[in-house]
């Protein structure tokens, strides 16, 4: 049997929604259960490599509990050789890849169709709420451009969620996109809006975050993984 990883693509086209750190809360999640992940950062910030680097100086490489890449996107041919290769990634249960904040990089199309799921995060506000309406319409035009070749299964994540902020009239926008929203995938718990979630490590969960994540990465594990955690075995 060879088992082929799943590939997790974080994105949205708009920033400030907690992609990145979600990225990364999302691998040390991963690694709590005892599964291999690699770590793709492919956002214009390069915050993840970045953060990487900053943790080898402070804490040493001797426990590294996933590797952490940097690839540009803007590159179609050169993403759709990637994703080629990370089907074929000897040793690896999951890959996570930190998408641009934008449409504009030619690479996303080939990501996007080869991505088993996309998470997308978002947070209740008018213009992020119709920003990423226009990204979801946006995945849409190309899964049926890409005439069966894009299957990724959608979770979208109210992220950042501040339950004392919003107008009797807004809260009723906010229903009113996260029925909307659903019709694309699935729309999931809230991640409440905490300061624990301003930083991130690329070594191990930081205090406090486990808590804050965890309902929503376990509806996701249990996508993923299920009640057979070799599924995804061919």
């Amino acid at each position: 049997m060879i088992q082929t990883p799943v590939i997790v693509t974080f994105a949205n086209q708009k920033g400030g929604v907690g992609k990145t750190t979600l990225c990364v809360t999302f691998a040390n999640y991963l690694v709590t259960k005892g599964k291999r992940v690699l770590v793709i950062d492919c956002d214009t910030q390069q915050s993840v490599a970045k953060c990487r680097k900053a943790d080898i100086r402070k804490y040493g490489e001797e426990h590294i509990p996933y590797d952490v890449l940097a690839y540009g996107a803007d590159d179609r041919q050169a993403m759709t050789a990637l994703m080629e290769r990370l089907r074929n990634e000897p040793g690896m249960d999951v890959v996570l890849m930190d998408s641009p904040g934008s449409l504009k990089a030619d690479g996303l199309i080939p990501m996007f169709v080869n991505s088993d799921i996309i998470i997308v995060p978002f947070h209740y506000d008018l213009v992020t709420v119709s920003s990423t309406a226009s990204f979801l319409m946006f995945t849409d035009r190309l899964r049926k451009a890409a005439a069966g070749q894009m299957k990724a299964r959608f979770f979208i994540v109210p992220n950042l969620n501040d339950g004392r902020v919003g107008k009797r009239s807004e809260l009723a926008i906010w229903e009113s996109a996260r029925e909307t929203f659903s019709n694309y995938g699935r729309v999931t718990g809230k991640i409440p809006k905490r300061a624990d979630m301003e930083r991130f490590s690329t070594m191990a969960a930081l205090d406090m975050q486990a808590g804050i994540v965890a309902s929503v990465f376990e509806e996701i594990y249990a996508d993923i993984f299920g009640n057979n955690e070799n599924q995804n075995e061919q």
